[in-house]
């Protein structure tokens, strides 16, 4: 299970940052988006707390970040020429910060997150 979690997120984030266009748009904030809730969507795993807001930071950050491409592809955000290159240059190094940060998690071992014992799952008890 853990290695369809770091492939999926892999492609999604190479997807989104590739900028296939505007499928390739939809396709980035809904990667990242899912990207945001891996922490909160498996419950028999856990991570560090620094891992699960970076995540979700990570990810929401990207939702933005793919955004912004959608708006400059579709014609929703008009800039002048030397404005349209450095808004696509600091989108670009985002996106390298993005994969970076993603590979960080994968090493570290955080990003597909370690399985919970039996012991550490809380039963809540009946009302």
């Amino acid at each position: 299970m853990k290695w369809i979690v770091i492939i999926i997120v892999v492609v999604a984030l190479a997807v989104g940052c590739m900028r296939t266009g505007l499928p390739g748009d939809c396709i980035g904030i809904a990667g990242f988006a899912w990207y945001a809730l891996i922490p909160f969507l498996d419950k028999r795993r856990v991570r560090a707390r620094w891992a699960t807001l970076t995540i979700l930071f990570n990810g929401l950050l990207g939702v933005v970040y793919s955004s912004a491409y959608l708006m400059l592809h579709s014609g929703w955000l008009v800039v002048g020429s030397h404005a349209n290159h450095a808004i696509r240059t600091w989108l670009l190094v985002v996106g390298g910060i993005f994969l970076g940060v993603t590979f960080t998690l994968m090493i570290a071992g955080q990003l597909p997150g370690a399985k919970r014992s039996d012991q550490e799952v809380r039963h809540d008890p009946a009302a």
